[in-house]
């Protein structure tokens, strides 16, 4: 939740307020890459660097934080570019296709301040 009230914040900043985007996939910072960098955190923190759970936890994380900037990167790229298909289509056959999300991955960039904001944030929420 933390993660999606800083995607507020950023967007406000450019320009791109909407209460959307609180429950919105992409943008900065990644909600997915957040979560699972906080699982595997937590989990390190309370089984230890050579426990099975944190094993498990770190490679939950890759493959989603993986999937964020190539997988769900790709398919918003392609919605771009099939909605720009749609619209060239002529008047009668363009209303036939819905336009498609393309705000479902990440950038590198998005991706990375997501993941150090699951760590720096179950850090701070372990010393409390």
């Amino acid at each position: 939740a933390s993660t999606q009230l800083l995607k507020l914040f950023f967007e406000s900043r450019h320009g791109n307020f909407s209460w959307n985007h609180l429950l919105s996939n992409g943008g900065m910072p990644s909600s997915h890459s957040a979560f699972a960098a906080s699982i595997a955190t937590i989990s390190y923190l309370t089984a230890g660097l050579n426990s099975l759970s944190f094993a498990i936890a770190l490679s939950f994380a890759m493959v989603i934080i993986w999937d964020a900037f190539t997988t769900r990167w790709q398919l918003g790229y392609h919605g771009n570019i099939l909605n720009k298909l749609i619209k060239e289509l002529p008047d009668k056959q363009e209303y036939k296709y819905p336009l498609l999300n393309e705000r479902l991955g990440h950038t590198i960039k998005e991706v990375m301040a997501g993941t150090l904001w699951g760590i720096v944030f179950s850090l701070m929420l372990w010393l409390l």
